[in-house]
């Protein structure tokens, strides 16, 4: 039996990640300034972007793909987890949260999200969501004393392991159905054996439709978005509004343009609702919120129906206005939290939509 080592230079990025993340942990033992951590975690989040220069191709059999669609959600990431890490640093001196874990399941999280945006194979598509998912399930309650952050966590944990169920009896069904769990041997599958139509490809389709609705908080499976964004640490609801967001729509255009190709009339007659009442429910529920997080939340779903309207297009230039979109939505979101914790003091909190009067003055 001949055994080849695969090539390791299109996972590069995700190898120093893991890395960095590994090292903040080993620093936190020794650093005396926590501020240290921080500029570690940007200086390593910037040098493992400029590790993905070359490092485009397939490996483990075709499961782990970097190309332009990878790298530039991974972009998306990597600004996401600079400007979290950025805003952070004055959040945890007010809120005295010296834990050395925090920047790097910011960075556990952002490798997870990495595997999913180049994930060819539904197996190696779940491990990255799991890796990112549990990570930022800690994030989101990060401040124990706080029973909101408790509960908000405890919500995005159990909706979210819901969805994580979803998601495996799409894969199962699909796998069932073709023997496969690569995304473009499905396609193929699919189309060579005539299967549109069939009623458990319609059901697996679903399925996973509803396992990133979930995962992007699009409406009606937005539940958990409010709560968790309120009670998390405002540094931390800035990087969930954005990274699970960005890295759900990754995958959902990889898997629904290739592997669910054949059955685009389908698929979109079940996105167009989502998007539809993602729209209607987050920008009118948002007008009557009066703190400032829930608010943003609710912004957050009418984004991801706008969003949800590039993958529905199914060509090319939808997904390309989709992924446009997103990065403009990621430093538009990340600035209005980094204006909230910048007003933040340790006697004002700025979680009222009141306290803002005068802002403009």
């Amino acid at each position: 039996m001949n055994f080849s080592y695969p090539n390791l230079g299109p996972v590069t990025p995700e190898i120093f990640m893991t890395a960095l993340a590994l090292i903040l942990l080993i620093t936190d033992l020794f650093a005396k300034k926590k501020g240290f951590l921080a500029a570690l975690s940007i200086v390593g989040i910037a040098g493992v972007a400029l590790s993905m220069i070359g490092s485009s191709g397939m490996t483990f059999g075709g499961m782990f793909i970097s190309d332009g669609y990878s790298s530039f959600f991974k972009l998306i990431f990597f600004v996401c987890a600079i400007l979290s890490v950025l805003i952070s640093v004055k959040y945890i001196a007010i809120e005295r949260v010296n834990f050395g874990e925090y920047y790097s399941l910011i960075l556990l999280s952002t490798v997870g999200m990495m595997i999913m945006a180049s994930a060819a194979d539904l197996i190696v598509l779940y491990l990255g969501l799991e890796l990112m998912a549990l990570s930022t399930y800690i994030l989101a309650g990060f401040i124990r004393h706080d029973i909101k952050s408790n509960e908000g966590a405890l919500k995005y944990f159990l909706l979210g392991a819901f969805s994580s169920a979803f998601l495996l009896y799409g894969i199962s069904l699909i796998y069932g159905l073709t023997g496969t769990t690569d995304i473009y041997s499905i396609a193929s599958y699919i189309s060579e054996k005539g299967l549109i139509g069939n009623p458990a490809l319609t059901l697996s389709m679903t399925l996973f439709a509803v396992a990133f609705g979930f995962k992007i908080a699009a409406a009606p499976f937005h539940m958990w978005a409010p709560d968790a964004y309120e009670g998390a640490p405002t540094a931390i609801t800035a990087f969930m509004s954005v990274g699970p967001k960005a890295a759900g729509f990754a995958v959902l255009g990889r898997v629904f343009m290739i592997a669910f190709a054949s059955i685009k009339l389908e698929w979109a007659m079940v996105l167009i609702p989502l998007s539809i009442l993602s729209m209607g429910i987050g920008n009118t529920v948002a007008l009557a919120q009066t703190n400032i997080k829930r608010m943003l939340a609710y912004s957050s779903i009418a984004h991801a129906g706008y969003a949800l309207l590039g993958v529905i297009v199914a060509n090319n230039e939808g997904l390309s206005s989709m992924m446009t979109y997103l990065m403009i939505y990621a430093f538009m979101n990340m600035g209005a939290f980094a204006v909230i914790i910048m007003l933040r003091t340790e006697g004002f909190k700025g979680d009222n939509i009141t306290d803002y009067e005068g802002l403009a003055k």
